[in-house]
């Protein structure tokens, strides 16, 4: 027996809820030698607070509170 059909809306929260989920995973886990680019030494730092600057941007999209994409 087949489970009954999402709503779209219900998919959408799913959807928003996995992209969430895989920020989080890319911002605890992010290194910067993963790149191709060599991302300078003193720019590192820099990179992690616009990439978690631009994670709060999606979240506030999404209508969650800033920071929830912290795992």
């Amino acid at each position: 027996m087949s489970s009954p059909r999402l709503t779209r809306t219900e998919l959408k929260h799913l959807a928003q809820e996995a992209l969430m989920q895989g920020i989080g995973s890319q911002l605890s886990y992010w290194r910067p030698q993963d790149y191709d680019t060599a991302i300078p030494d003193g720019q590192q730092e820099e990179l992690r607070e616009v990439m978690q600057r631009e994670a709060d941007r999606v979240a506030k999209l999404f209508g969650y509170k800033d920071g929830a994409w912290r795992i």
